[in-house]
C-alpha cells in the first residue's frame, strides 16, 4: 500500500510544480505588459485573460501544494488549550475533516460549474472559460488524495 502511494506522491507533487510555474509566468506577463504600457505606451490587450486563468490555477493548485506540506490555515486556538494527546485528535477532526468536506464540496460545485464553462470564452482569446474553471474540480481531486494520503499512512 505504501508502495502505491510513494508512486502517486511522485504524481500528485506537480501541484506544486505547476502553481511554482502559473506563478512564475504570472509576473513575467504582467511585468511585459507595464513596460509595454509605460514605456512604449501600448499595453498588451491579451494579458488580462491570459492573468485570470494563471491567477487561477496558482490559486487552486498552491492551496492543493499547502495541504499536501501541512501549511494550511489552522485555528489553533483550541488546540493550543488541550492536552497533547486531544490537540492530535482534534487536529484530525477538525483539520483534516474540514479540508476533506471542504474539497469534496469543491469538487462536486467545480464540476458543476464545468457544465456551464463550455459555453463562455473569453472575450479577446476565444479560450474556453472550461480551461480557467477546471482548475477547481482538479485542485479537489489533489486535496482529497492528499486527505486520504495522511489518513491511511497517518502522516
Amino acid at each position: 500500500m505504501k508502495a502505491v502511494f510513494s508512486w502517486l506522491d511522485r504524481i500528485m507533487r506537480l501541484d506544486e510544480v505547476v502553481a511554482t510555474a502559473a506563478v512564475f509566468a504570472l509576473f513575467l506577463v504582467a511585468i511585459s505588459n507595464i513596460f509595454m504600457r509605460y514605456l512604449f505606451n501600448a499595453p498588451l490587450a491579451w494579458t488580462e485573460e491570459v492573468l485570470q486563468l494563471l491567477l487561477v490555477w496558482a490559486t487552486f493548485l498552491g492551496a492543493s501544494a499547502l495541504v499536501r506540506r501541512k501549511e494550511h490555515v489552522f485555528i489553533s486556538f483550541l488546540t493550543d488549550k488541550l492536552p497533547p494527546g486531544l490537540a492530535r485528535w482534534n487536529e484530525w477532526i477538525f483539520s483534516l475533516g474540514v479540508i476533506l468536506i471542504s474539497a469534496l464540496v469543491m469538487l462536486y460545485w467545480g464540476i458543476q460549474l464545468l457544465g456551464f464553462s463550455g459555453f463562455r470564452s473569453t472575450p479577446m482569446l476565444q479560450i474556453p472559460y472550461y480551461w480557467i474553471h477546471v482548475a477547481i474540480p482538479v485542485s479537489a481531486v489533489v486535496m482529497i488524495y492528499h486527505c486520504v494520503a495522511r489518513i491511511v499512512l497517518r502522516r
